[in-house]
């Protein structure tokens, strides 16, 4: 019997990956997608940079070793989908400030609201991933860990998805989808979770003092929270509380800012590491003044505001380039340490995943400003872990969350906090504070942003492979 073989599938904001694991080998896929102005995906094209990802970590592989599939995907988003199941308009992104122009942030109830307004017709209103499902399996439904931050009620239109637990399958792959995947036909298919949840299971987060730093287009910092505490919501793994903590448009700050810096870098598939490491190893802590905040998109944490927007604060004539590149790369080191030390978390160990974790020298920053180990982990790509261990977990080939973890969770390089580089961050640290609030004020009227009040993009969805 071929041994066993687990797939899993992230939806990104940028791209969408995939993988197959097994105790010998581990692939990867991945295809870029895509957003409208607005941030907006085509879930069309979702779908299809899904089956090219599957075809490809699949290809050469026996059928029926393949065991289970699990997914991932960003939110608070939000694609509505007629009783067909077939897509009605674009995938609402967190990105689109539309939804929630003159609220306290994205939400899965703002955008849920705001979609229905202008797609009555709608039957549901699916996260990416369970859209994904759909096509899958053809089965309705939300995880019950995305339900308790408010999707289960969000998603209800004329007919109510099933709410299924993370690591349970929502149904197994149908006939027409293993016919244009490569999946085996039956094979359980996880409901799996958003990705920052996903993430920190990927990363091991399953016992108090770890937190999972995944950086990507934006930051989420996860960590256990208490039965009783009031921000913690439901992990993917059994039993378990999660606190999330999001630092919006880190990654996808530092691309921006080297696109306009620094356009010899290329794009965001590119190796910024000499660039990187010219930008520290070319200026100092602090960065000669200038502060950098990332809101660029607006901010997800209510002492920030929607209205949040991003900023380089105290230019002088006499700076360079290295000196706002490392003030980008730093003002999302500071972020996440405004929100550990807001929330009172207690970390002693931080865990790195995603494409930010690529980057040495910002993950010995994040160690020097957070004042903890910061530990890139062997797979980087953490909601794709997290998503083949929720699907081990739905196939019976892991009998608990603990059991896939330790067969695929595992460290590769360490990187210690300097207490010397620490001292020289805390007065910049103080600076990058009083600048937020400062720009929080003067940006508080235009909470708004491009909310424009214009339609999604409406999609017929006739002429969709469905599979």
């Amino acid at each position: 019997m071929p041994e066993p073989v687990l797939v899993g599938i992230d939806l990104g904001t940028s791209a969408v990956k995939a993988c197959s694991w097994s105790a010998a080998t581990y692939r990867t896929a991945r295809r870029f997608v895509g957003t409208d102005s607005h941030g907006d995906q085509d879930p069309e094209l979702l779908w299809r940079a899904v089956v090219e990802c599957l075809r490809e970590v699949l290809s050469g592989l026996e059928r029926a070793g393949v065991r289970g599939v699990g997914l991932s995907g960003h939110g608070p988003s939000l694609v509505a989908v007629g009783a067909s199941g077939r897509p009605l308009s674009s995938v609402v992104t967190w990105m689109d400030r539309r939804p929630w122009a003159g609220s306290t942030g994205p939400s899965f109830e703002a955008t849920a609201g705001w979609l229905r307004g202008r797609v009555p017709e709608a039957a549901c209103l699916l996260q990416p991933k369970d859209y994904v499902a759909l096509r899958l399996t053809g089965a309705l439904c939300v995880d019950t860990s995305t339900a308790s931050c408010g999707a289960g009620e969000a998603s209800v239109s004329r007919i109510e998805p099933k709410q299924v637990e993370p690591w349970e399958a929502v149904g197994g792959v149908t006939r027409r989808a293993a016919h244009v995947t490569g999946l085996p036909e039956g094979a359980p298919v996880a409901a799996g979770g958003i990705d920052a949840f996903v993430e920190a299971l990927g990363a091991g987060v399953i016992e108090p003092g770890i937190a999972c730093d995944s950086t990507g287009t934006s930051t989420c910092i996860s960590a256990l929270g208490s039965q009783a505490d009031p921000w913690a919501v439901q992990h993917v793994a059994p039993g378990l509380r999660l606190r999330v903590e999001p630092v919006t448009y880190s990654g996808g700050s530092l691309a921006w800012a080297l696109s306009v810096l620094a356009p010899e870098a290329g794009g965001i598939d590119a190796d910024w590491t000499g660039l990187l490491e010219d930008a520290v190893f070319r200026t100092r802590p602090g960065a000669g003044g200038v502060v950098f905040i990332p809101h660029m998109t607006g901010a997800r944490s209510e002492w920030q505001g929607p209205g949040a927007a991003g900023a380089f604060v105290g230019l002088r004539p006499g700076h360079s380039r290295w000196q706002m590149l490392r003030a980008v790369l730093e003002g999302t080191a500071f972020s996440m340490k405004e929100c550990i030390q807001r929330r009172g978390l207690e970390v002693r160990e931080f865990r790195a995943v995603g494409s930010g974790a690529r980057h040495d020298v910002w993950l010995q920053m994040k160690a020097d400003v957070l004042g903890a180990p910061v530990v890139r982990m062997a797979i980087r790509e953490g909601a794709l872990a997290g998503a083949a261990i929720l699907a081990g977990m739905a196939a019976g080939v892991f009998e608990s969350a603990r059991e896939g973890v330790d067969a695929m969770v595992r460290a590769e390089s360490w990187f210690e906090p300097s207490p010397q580089a620490a001292g020289s961050y805390l007065a910049a640290y103080q600076g990058f504070c009083e600048a937020e609030r400062a720009l929080g004020a003067l940006s508080s009227g235009r909470a708004g942003g491009p909310g424009d009040g214009s339609e999604p993009e409406r999609h017929s969805g006739e002429a969709a492979a469905w599979a």
